[in-house]
Parts: C-alpha cells; structure tokens; sequence
C-alpha cells in the first residue's frame, strides 16, 4: 500500500510547476520565478545517487565546468549561456546538490538564484527532484518583454521538455539501465 501511495502522489506531483510571483515593491519591476520538475525511478536511491552526481551525462551543460569528467564537485562554476553561470555550492551525499544561480544581467534584467536536485525513496523506488527559482529585477522604463515570455505557456512547456522530459528523463534512462 505504501508503495502505490507514493506512486499516486508522485504522478500527481510530476506535472510541470513553473510559477512567476510579483514582488511587492516600488522597486522596479522585480519578481520571482520557479520552476519544479520531478520524475521516479525504479530503483534505490544508493543506486540512483551515483548518477545524479554525473550530471555531465544527463545535463550537458554540467560537463563545461571544473570537473575533469561529467561529475560534479563543490566549488565547481559551470558556463551556461552568455553571462549566466552556476556554482556547485554543497553536495549532501544521498540526499542533495544545492547550485547558485550567480548574478547576471541580460538585455537589462538582473537576476539570480538557487537551484536543488534532491532524492528521495520509499520501498526501493527513487523520486528525484529538480527546484530551480530565480529573482529578476527590471528598473526600465519599457515593458519587460523577457517576464511576458517566461509568463507563457510556450515557455513552461519548453521548460518542461528540457528539464522534465530530456534531462531527467535521461537521468531515468542512465539509472535503470
């Protein structure tokens, strides 16, 4: 019974969540937004750790950063487009990554965040989880056209698909070979 409860929940819990919240300020334009992506994995957590530390292997862009391979490290500082980069900040050994989002400012809109891949088991079945929520702060005087992108549905579906389906979905892949 414990089992198909967590199944239950963890299938309701793997639609997408993607939430932009204002800021109550008369700074700018300031405001939240979070993503959170989940996906289960038919195997123990000790199995499925290993993998979650190669993140080289099931996010790309992990692999560009001081690792020598496609593992993770503390301290590691991680290019992942044009001015925006992540930091490896702690690794919880079976339980979590905790990443800096650092400062950045593209096309006028400053930001940064933090970002969490967590795992989690109930009767030898895994549920990682991926939390990523970011500050962006607009003190222009025209309308911010990146906030309306991030508030469509075109771009939560496309987060979706690149978080959810691709990477995690690749990360199921490799731990249940």
């Amino acid at each position: 019974m414990k089992i198909i409860s967590f199944v239950i929940l963890s299938v309701l819990a793997s639609h997408v969540f993607a939430q932009v919240s204002n800021i109550e300020s008369n700074f700018g334009d300031s405001y939240y937004y979070v993503d959170h992506f989940e996906i289960i994995i038919d195997k123990p957590a000790n199995e499925v750790w290993p993998h979650v530390l190669e993140m080289g292997k099931w996010m790309p862009w992990m692999n560009q950063g001081n690792s020598k391979d496609s593992q993770i490290s503390e301290n590691d500082r991680v290019h992942l487009y044009g001015e925006f980069y992540i930091e490896v900040v702690k690794i919880i050994p079976q339980k979590m990554i905790l990443l800096a989002n650092l400062p950045a400012v593209e096309e006028g809109e400053e930001s940064q965040g933090v970002a969490m891949v967590s795992i989690s088991e109930s009767n030898g079945v895994t549920q990682v989880s991926m939390f990523m929520s970011r500050i962006y702060n607009w003190f222009e005087p025209e309308i911010n056209y990146k906030r309306a992108t991030r508030e469509s549905v075109e771009f939560s579906n496309q987060r979706k698909s690149t978080f959810r389906d691709n990477f995690l979905g690749k990360l199921k892949q490799l731990s249940e070979a």
